[in-house]
């Protein structure tokens, strides 16, 4: 079977994915335009699927002058400029192309297409059929019995292919007449001059009836046209020069041999985090399907050969049988499912159970056809699920056994949770169970669509049929236990089995008991709040009106957008010519953009009543709601697989992001109480953790010094870089010494200090050297951070937690410095967020052990929340001070301040 050589004139291809997105640019999350590396890689992945290519590689021009400029030095002189807004993506996607492993090539001094008829003409043979993946005329001239020219389809559109009969068809002439045919019709895109009066129809009759530009100038005399034959005999040396510009070179002395352009699959783990970084999710998975179909991944087994047996258990007698070898395993996975995923009020639908690859079971409990008695079973499984001899396994271990536990039974031996040992593996991977299965078995898993809809028609598992729900289960255990044995290895190649085992399972009970207690709301001050909050929403709509000069939907950003720009015209008062617009073409209203206009009156007053209705919106009116009728409590959700530094996130409802600095937030902490009479509240918090960290992980002596005597830190800071004593530095300088702090923790550039510090970028600059000459191992721990993450391409924590950074190798600068802002920061973050969930194992440890009157609330960051009984608290604030600060060994004080009240906010000042 010949191969597939495919040639991708990379220069058309970058310029056709500019313009596909001209007027509707894709915009990611982080602000950047990534329309042309989406619409490069989505016709280069189209093309692989479609096509199978045995070969590919992809060509591009240089920047450099080629030999067609010293020819004729006009040469596409009269092309506009690249626009910047392309320009500045050309390095992102080549740095994406770069790591997903496409052969690149382009050679200074000549073009793309001279490389790819080099290419094209030397390695084409009945065994090798080439491709030209390009929608340039010029490349017609390379067609022959083996070349073809391929040029993608537009939308859903089929390629078109163009053998030599296939060029003469659509362009007039054959392929070894089209240099001849650009010297007399000309190019205006390239800037060749043609020969005046003969265009493209003429030149087709002439080369037609004379077969090449040399015969028609041997018969001259046969020619009618007078203005032809002149200007052909005016014009004689201009064809020479033309035919040089036009003729595609086939001698360039490229590197590449054949063997190199063959087709190699990309690394599927880098190839995830190029989409992640990317945010291309649907590309990701079709990268995926590749893999599969391809069968690049010869370690991968196709799981649908593999026999498997998933057996219903449907009778007590089969049960008695199926614990009885439960009983007798080191380890078994278990997967639940439900009713709904509220732990408190969820019904056990089923449960799946697997101890052997591709042997699964099901009891079902709650199934319209087939229901063993529910608690009969439950009794059966609670001695096996309540020994810890016996490992348990499972997908997000934590809800199933949170649901477990509201059905009577406890879960002992939490081994190991699939979700949480992918999320160290690859952070910031997909994490659902059928995505792990694409990912790590290359097994496409049964939907749960499939069983209970979705929309308004969609139904409980507990309405499925015991034999489709006995399928779909048992799968998901099976699976679990096929990536368990996959992970377990993955995490000790990786050292990674201390913060798996030692943190983060161990995490598992401690979140488990926090979820539970929940934290109690005093609704009647948040109603209150909602309603001082409504009049200061109306005077604010008031006021903005009064300066628009008329009432508008304040909450809509297109009638804003309108308001603002095309009435007001408030870009003009700071010399905006063309105000910020979103991909749809609205004006951008968004905070970062209004902040550019904070000059105008108006505009404080719309950022003051967007605060205000995003706090009402978002707690004060939501948090009543949100009190569960089970407990009187909100209940939130704490994430162990989410953040990219490994920091504990809330959902449903976030409560970390209450702001404490606005009063309104501080009014909001307020309503978060003791859940019964004579109990108050405890905070606990790390004091400026993060620096202490860095100071540790640098091993400064002289901020270690600091911290070691007790000092203000930032007042300590600032009486080194400006040279006095700490009793004489002043606000101003202690506020400036705190943004550096921080701002170096961050990775914040002299930019970025001028910005906030609200003074010059060279002093900002002068502020930074004094800094780095203050603290020179702060600057060592830095720049061996970023050493690093170039070397092995990641960074770690204390706890070897792992951040990957390709973007640091990045041709394009700013993602390069975000990426070594990340490998600063990341280390430090990451380490606080070990520390503290490391105090948090151990201070739930300690409340068991003793069975105090103790609850853990919330954990926001580097504070812990507590309600305790008034005769506890002061001894129980002791013990957490002292298990917070000597969780670790530092090379400096660890310090953890404590505060009582009779709420949150009370607590915590």
């Amino acid at each position: 079977m010949a191969n597939t050589i495919y040639l991708v004139d990379g220069s058309a291809l970058f310029y056709r994915s500019y313009f596909a997105f001209i007027r509707n640019p894709l915009i990611n999350s982080k602000g950047e335009d990534t329309s042309v590396t989406f619409g490069f890689l989505s016709s280069l992945i189209h093309l692989i699927e479609e096509q199978n290519p045995t070969h590919l590689a992809i060509i591009f021009d240089t920047k450099e002058p080629t030999f067609r400029h010293k020819i004729y030095p006009a040469y596409k002189a009269t092309r506009e400029k690249m626009p910047e807004e392309m320009a500045a993506q050309y390095p992102r996607l080549i740095d994406s192309l770069k790591r997903l492993n496409f052969m690149l090539i382009d050679k200074e001094g000549f073009e793309a297409d001279d490389i790819i008829g080099t290419l094209a003409t030397s390695y084409a043979s009945s065994e090798n059929q080439i491709y030209i993946v390009s929608g340039d005329k010029d490349m017609a001239q390379l067609v022959n019995e083996n070349i073809f020219l391929f040029n993608p389809g537009k939308s859903n559109q089929p390629p078109e292919i163009l053998d030599a009969e296939g060029v003469r068809e659509k362009m007039g002439v054959k392929p070894e007449q089209i240099i001849d045919w650009l010297v007399m019709i000309g190019d205006s895109s390239d800037n060749i001059p043609g020969i005046p009066k003969i265009g493209k129809i003429t030149a087709i009759k002439l080369l037609g009836k004379y077969g090449s530009l040399s015969s028609v100038y041997e018969h001259l005399n046969e020619i009618d046209q007078k203005v032809i034959k002149e200007n052909l005999i005016t014009y004689r040396e201009q064809t020479k020069t033309a035919e040089k510009l036009a003729a595609i070179r086939l001698d360039v002395p490229v590197e590449q041999k054949l063997d190199d352009l063959c087709f190699r699959l990309w690394d599927i783990d880098e190839a995830e985090r190029v989409m992640q970084e990317l945010e291309f999710r649907r590309l990701s998975d079709r990268m995926r399907k590749i893999a599969r179909s391809e069968n690049k991944l010869e370690e991968l087994k196709k799981q649908e050969d593999q026999t498997v047996s998933y057996q219903l258990i449907d009778t007590m007698e089969s049960l008695d049988q199926l614990v009885t070898q439960l009983k007798r395993q080191k380890q078994f996975v278990f997967d639940l499912e439900t009713s709904s995923l509220d732990f408190l009020t969820a019904q056990i639908a089923g449960i799946a159970l697997a101890w052997e690859e591709n042997k699964a079971y099901y009891i079902p409990v709650s199934h319209p056809n087939i229901a063993l008695d529910k608690e009969a079973v439950l009794n059966k499984l609670r001695p096996v699920f309540a020994d810890p001899a016996i490992k348990k396994i499972a997908q997000n271990i934590k809800f199933d056994a949170m649901i477990l536990r509201e059905h009577g039974v406890e879960v002992r031996g939490m081994y190991f949770d699939t979700m949480i040992a992918a999320y160290l593996i690859n952070p910031g991977s997909q994490l659902k169970l059928d995505k792990l299965s694409e990912y790590y078995l290359n097994y496409e898993m049964i939907p749960i669509e499939s069983l209970i809809g979705t929309g308004k028609n969609q139904k409980s598992m507990t309405e499925v049929p015991a034999e489709e729900a006995a399928r779909y289960a048992a799968e998901d255990a099976d699976i679990e236990l096929k990536l368990y044995q996959i992970f377990k290895k993955k995490l000790t190649e990786l050292g990674l089995d201390n913060l798996f085992y030692n943190l983060e399972m161990a995490l598992v009970p401690a979140i488990m008991q926090v979820e539970k207690n929940g934290v109690k709301i005093d609704t009647g001050l948040l109603q209150q709040l909602s309603e001082k909050l409504e009049v200061k929403n109306s005077k604010l709509e008031e006021k903005i009106y009064k300066e628009a000069g008329e009432s508008f939907n304040l909450n809509s950003p297109q009638q804003l957008g309108n308001i603002l720009f095309d009435k007001l015209q408030i870009h003009n008062e700071i010399g905006v010519k063309k105000p910020k617009r979103t991909k749809t073409g609205q004006y951008s209203t968004s905070e970062s953009t209004l902040e550019r206009y904070a000059a105008h009156p108006v505009i404080q007053d719309i950022l003051d009543y967007r605060k205000l209705t995003k706090l009402k919106n978002t707690y004060i009116d939501i948090l009543p709601g949100l009190i569960s009728p089970v407990t009187g409590k909100v209940h939130t959700s704490f994430n162990q697989t989410v953040t990219t530094t490994g920091r504990l996130s809330s959902s449903d409802p976030n409560l970390q992001n209450i702001p404490i600095r606005t009063e309104i937030g501080r009014e909001i902490r307020k309503a978060f109480i003791p859940s019964q009479k004579d109990w108050l509240i405890l905070s606990a918090d790390y004091s400026h953790i993060e620096l202490r960290i860095m100071a540790h992980l640098s091993r400064d002596e002289n901020m270690q010094r600091s911290f070691r005597q007790k000092q203000d830190i930032h007042a300590s800071t600032a009486a080194q870089i400006f040279n006095i004593p700490i009793e004489m530095v002043s606000g101003d300088q202690r506020r400036k010494a705190k943004e550096i702090n921080f701002g170096i923790i961050y990775g914040m550039s002299q930019y970025g200090l001028a910005a906030r510090l609200n003074i010059g970028v060279e002093d900002a600059e002068t502020f930074i050297a004094e800094y780095k000459a203050t603290y020179p191992g702060i600057d060592l721990f830095m720049k061996a951070a970023i050493k690093m993450a170039r070397d092995k391409g990641y960074v770690e924590t204390i706890m070897k937690r792992r951040r990957y950074l390709p973007e640091i190798r990045s041709d394009n600068f700013q993602i390069r410095q975000f990426a070594e802002r990340t490998a600063i920061n990341t280390p430090i973050q990451g380490s606080a967020a070990d520390l503290i969930k490391k105090a948090m194992i151990e201070i739930h440890d300690f409340i068991y052990k003793h069975q105090l009157p103790v609850r853990m609330l919330l954990q926001v960051h580097d504070e812990l929340v507590f309600e305790a009984e008034k005769s506890t608290i002061n001894n129980f604030a002791g013990e957490v001070k002292k298990i917070m600060e000597n969780t670790w060994k530092f090379d400096l004080p660890i310090i953890a301040e404590t505060g009582i009240g009779e709420n949150w906010l009370e607590a915590h000042e």
